[in-house]
């Protein structure tokens, strides 16, 4: 009788494992939370954050077309009025880490083909860095990085860090935005 129950209780575990995926909730980490909390930084209060760009620049030793591109930025900034802070997306995150889990797979670094912004950034440790790098967006002349991260449509994002090198890129972002 023992040997009978616990084989039931296994087929309704996994039953309800079946039917209620929803019920295990996904979960930004520490630094993926930063991600987060600086991105709405930069929205909520877009001219004290020129300081950090300047402190980006002489860290970087950056060239004189990304101070360009950085310069630009920060005449866009001076100008901004703030916008509303991103709200955490678990339906986003977990794009995301499809995502993620696709560029582990295929060793590709591409963009995915949803029906939102996306941001696919790597190469920075810190997390001030690597969301100034997509601001500045240089090199890219749609500035598409830049206006993902601005853009006052957009309520909901989430962000997946790779947890591990992907080829030779490590340090590799995955951010996704909604309206």
């Amino acid at each position: 009788m023992f040997r009978f129950k616990i084989k039931n209780m296994k087929k309704i575990f996994l039953i309800l494992l079946t039917l209620f995926p929803l019920i295990i909730s996904a979960q930004m980490t520490e630094r993926e939370q930063q991600v987060l909390d600086e991105i709405n930084l930069v929205r909520t209060n877009p001219k004290a954050y020129i300081v950090y760009i300047d402190e980006y620049l002489k860290v970087m030793d950056s060239d004189a077309a990304e101070r360009a591109s950085a310069n630009e930025l920060k005449r866009e900034l001076k100008k901004m009025k703030p916008v509303n802070a991103l709200v955490f997306s678990e339906d986003l995150y977990k794009s995301c880490k499809a995502h993620g889990d696709y560029v582990i797979k295929t060793k590709k670094f591409v963009h995915s083909k949803g029906n939102y912004g996306e941001n696919i950034q790597y190469g920075q440790s810190e997390i001030r860095y690597a969301v100034i790098d997509l601001l500045i967006d240089h090199g890219i002349p749609t500035r598409g990085h830049r206006e993902n991260i601005l853009n006052p449509k957009y309520k909901y994002f989430a962000v997946y860090e790779i947890p591990q090198k992907v080829g030779k890129m490590q340090y590799f972002f995955i951010q996704q935005f909604d309206y």
